[in-house]
């Protein structure tokens, strides 16, 4: 899965953020696509999760700061996805394959920032316009 345009929320950090996630997700398929050793490839995975663990901090402190009502319920679903990506962590040390890994993130991206992600930016649009491109 590569990041695509229709993908953006509007809010030009976690965007950024996002792009930056799909980069890490791509350079560990590649590590496993070319048989890396898993050294290299626990390393890339290392790096991802760090990289998702500060943004999803990023994104419940922009939540806290508008007020946004729905925080609570989308910080609880930030702690379910860092607990799934241990899990892969543990998982992918046994079976190093990118499919579990490929389909965790589809999922989170598709259900979590497609649907989660924009239900706060509706909220934004109408309590803070100016953190939206115009």
């Amino acid at each position: 899965m590569k990041w695509n345009n229709s993908f953006a929320i509007g809010i030009e950090t976690i965007d950024e953020q996002h792009k930056k996630i799909f980069e890490h997700l791509l350079a560990i398929e590649n590590a496993v696509a070319k048989r890396d050793p898993w050294h290299i490839q626990r390393f890339l995975l290392s790096q991802l999760a760090d990289y998702m663990k500060f943004h999803l901090a990023v994104e419940e402190a922009l939540l806290e700061i508008v007020g946004y009502p729905g925080r609570l319920g989308h910080k609880e679903a930030h702690s379910h996805i860092l607990e799934q990506l241990a899990e892969l962590e543990r998982g992918m040390k046994e079976n190093p394959s990118a499919d579990n890994l490929v389909r965790f993130f589809e999922n989170w991206f598709l259900n979590h920032v497609l649907q989660g992600d924009r239900e706060y930016v509706v909220y934004i649009r109408k309590e803070m316009p100016a953190l939206l491109r115009a």
